[in-house]
């Protein structure tokens, strides 16, 4: 992984206004995070520098990235094409960037989840969610959470979203539920 101060600097040169506000937050408090769960810091920062890299493109470059890289979006990428964002700015963090693995898995799932997050994955995750400069209703909740349990705070946060997609009408990701029912799952074998 190159996760050097001029790598950190190139990132950030390619996002500006709310895009680069938002990615600032989301590296503080994936460190935030990184910190209190015992997680690699530097990988939990690198991943989130990295994961709204593409955001901002337009549907045809995003799709022009799928091709160039072998993406084939599902049923509802092809509808909701913004959510291909994820995949498209992990195919980048991969291949301009070097990153590991496991930071391209994270980034590729910041949106949707998926079963068998690590936890890098959930930091990843919560951190997008949580970062300093969200003003959703139930943000603060969703903050208190993280603070202590990650876990409730990912269910938190997947209830409210597909709560959210519901009442929107959009299509909903198949990781996202599959991420649901992994992590209920979870939860409840740990009370067992």
């Amino acid at each position: 992984m190159l996760y050097t101060d001029e790598t950190r600097r190139d990132i950030l040169s390619r996002l500006s206004g709310y895009r680069l506000k938002h990615t600032l937050g989301c590296e503080k408090a994936a460190r935030m995070l990184a910190q209190k769960y015992g997680a690699d810091e530097d990988k939990c920062a690198f991943a989130m520098l990295l994961h709204d890299i593409t955001k901002n493109f337009s549907q045809e470059e995003q799709l022009n990235l799928c091709e160039k890289y072998g993406i084939i979006p599902n049923d509802v990428e092809k509808t909701e094409w913004k959510t291909l964002h994820g995949k498209t700015a992990a195919a980048i963090a991969k291949d301009v960037y070097d990153a590991p693995d496991d930071v391209v898995h994270a980034i590729a799932y910041h949106t949707t989840g998926c079963a068998e997050m690590n936890l890098l994955d959930k930091i990843v995750y919560m951190a997008d969610y949580i970062e300093e400069n969200r003003t959703f209703e139930g943000v603060k909740t969703a903050r208190k959470l993280a603070a202590r349990n990650l876990d409730q705070a990912l269910l938190y946060g997947m209830n409210a979203s597909l709560r959210e997609l519901v009442q929107r009408g959009k299509l909903i990701q198949l990781d996202t539920v599959r991420a649901r029912n992994w992590l209920i799952g979870q939860m409840q074998e740990l009370n067992e």
